[in-house]
């Protein structure tokens, strides 16, 4: 890595991007952090930000991070992320040159920056991906340290598909079906089927300690007993299931990509700081239809996987929507609620390592995380 005054560039990956860009930021004055001021309120609050005072907050500190720069404009990224959210994403923008940018809030997020920055590096570096070049972020630029720290990424163009879900349901199929083929066309190219018994020390154990560590719910009772009975039955039906390992997103929701005008292909996935090359990469598309669901119907992720604990797997309607992806729920595992628990692990713990404030809200927790413990507890009391 470079020195905290320039950003470390990736040249080699050809981007096209005018990384020079980011040479001559100026040095910027150490800062007091106010996170303190509200770490007490986080646990009472759901996880959204007051929009009005945050987004003058994030555009004044946009501006605050590229002064000194050529002149640009700056665009906020509005998310629909957490509380007071670790991260603030922004379009620098000059004529036809652009790059999205992200600048952690605290040392967690840095974490998450460092670890998406060396993904964005692999993604790069992998030639089974050439057929894939423009849908994936190019990496352009990361500062590593100091309060201006800041990682910069390829822009990538087309029509978000989260606001198409709920919103133009007539849309719904050709949305759908176009990321779903992506899926199916990168696990394809990059994967291979193999026992999974053999990755649950990646795949389960890392994600079970996170919820161990990071919510105080699980840590004792209720929650601790929920947790150790998902344990058994992951275990259980990791060890006779066949899983393809491949290159996982992590995070395949819609809001995380984008589409072309016609809604005919993908033209674009964001935030691969999830992602790894040898994932269990069927959760990618089970996340994707669980969180089309999730859009429809209003429901809470971790109701709508409880829901498919008790009725023993996935809606119809929902398993023809795998089958779109190449994904049939009955070949992978003898349990068809495998799945559905692994990728609402892989989720839930995606959340907490990113960012400390959704294992500190008990409105999350208990729309989240409660829901499954407790059916997987239900489930392990029946087999007694």
């Amino acid at each position: 890595m470079k020195h905290a005054q320039t950003f470390a560039t990736a040249s080699e990956t050809k981007t096209g991007f005018e990384t020079e860009q980011f040479m001559d930021l100026a040095n910027p004055v150490v800062h007091r952090s106010d996170h303190w001021l509200w770490d007490p309120l986080v646990g009472l609050l759901p996880l959204r930000s007051p929009r009005v005072l945050g987004g003058l907050a994030d555009r004044l500190r946009a501006q605050w991070l590229v002064r000194g720069m050529h002149p640009c404009d700056v665009t906020v990224v509005r998310r629909h992320t957490v509380f007071l959210t670790n991260l603030l994403v922004f379009r620098l923008q000059r004529g036809t040159w652009a790059v999205a940018v992200k600048h952690p809030r605290n040392e967690r997020s840095a974490d998450a920056l460092a670890r998406e920055w060396e993904v964005l590096r692999e993604l790069a570096a992998d030639d089974r991906l050439e057929p894939w070049r423009q849908q994936l972020p190019q990496a352009v630029g990361y500062r590593p340290d100091g309060p201006s720290r800041m990682l910069a990424q390829g822009w990538l163009a087309g029509v978000p598909a989260g606001p198409l879900v709920p919103r133009r349901p007539e849309e719904l199929h050709r949305t759908v079906t176009s990321a779903l083929s992506f899926l199916a066309e990168l696990r394809d190219a990059t994967g291979h089927r193999q026992p999974a018994a053999e990755r649950v020390g990646e795949w389960v154990e890392p994600q079970l300690e996170i919820l161990a560590t990071e919510i105080g719910w699980c840590r004792a009772g209720e929650g601790a007993a929920g947790l150790e009975a998902l344990r058994r039955r992951l275990d259980e039906g990791l060890a006779s299931a066949v899983l393809t390992q491949a290159w996982t997103h992590g995070d395949f929701h819609p809001g995380n990509v984008l589409l072309s005008e016609e809604r005919t292909r993908v033209t674009g996935v964001y935030d691969w700081g999830n992602a790894r090359s040898d994932g269990p990469s069927e959760i990618d598309a089970y996340t994707f239809v669980l969180a089309v669901r999730e859009a429809l119907s209003g429901r809470p992720l971790g109701r709508l996987v409880a829901d498919t604990l008790r009725a023993g797997g996935l809606p119809a309607a929902d398993r023809a929507l795998l089958l779109a992806a190449a994904v049939d729920p009955d070949d992978c595992a003898d349990d068809p609620a495998l799945l559905p628990l692994l990728t609402w692990l892989w989720h839930v713990a995606g959340n907490v390592r990113k960012s400390p404030q959704f294992g500190r809200s008990r409105w999350w927790v208990t729309d989240t995380v409660a829901p499954v413990l407790k059916e997987a507890s239900r489930w392990a009391s029946a087999l007694r």
